[in-house]
């Protein structure tokens, strides 16, 4: 598992070093899965776009796929128009029935941090306290990886581990 060390490393490298270990790593996943085989996730944000212009630098064939929310800016889509090769995917559900189905999202990374880590700590404190409790416990069911996006500018030491 790589550490935060490891990120700080990685992020100190010089900018042609990244770019050189980027487009290797482009390139092994082309190797490995051909050009029709992989994608590239295109937001239409700055990391997606620079991610878009290096992988079809060396393969112009790559497709890339926009996930159409209904919540992104008009300039947003009409920068995503720009580009070929691109694949357009909306969802099922449009935001407002996701709402009225699931409930509404955490507002923020923050609140989202506070309920990862109050599950964190409720799962060792029962797993370090004798309780009589059925072997299917609830906090069972709490125990998921975090996956978030954001840059090195939001990390923070108590993000703990990277990635």
């Amino acid at each position: 598992m790589r550490t935060i060390q490891d990120l700080q490393q990685m992020q100190a490298l010089p900018l042609n070093l990244k770019i050189s270990l980027t487009k290797s790593r482009i390139r092994q996943w082309i190797n490995e899965y051909g050009t029709d085989g992989v994608y590239v996730s295109f937001s239409g944000g700055k990391d997606s776009t620079v991610l878009l212009h290096l992988v079809r630098e060396e393969y112009p064939d790559v497709k890339a796929v926009f996930v159409d929310t209904g919540l992104e800016y008009p300039e947003i889509r009409q920068f995503v128009k720009t580009f070929d090769n691109v694949e357009w995917l909306k969802p099922k559900m449009g935001f407002k029935q996701v709402i009225q189905k699931y409930g509404y999202p955490f507002i923020s990374k923050e609140v989202s941090e506070k309920v990862y880590y109050a599950k964190r700590y409720l799962t060792w404190w029962l797993d370090h306290n004798s309780l009589d409790r059925p072997t299917d416990r609830p906090t069972d069911r709490l125990r998921h990886v975090r996956i978030i996006g954001d840059s090195k500018e939001e990390r923070t030491e108590k993000d703990g581990d990277y990635p």
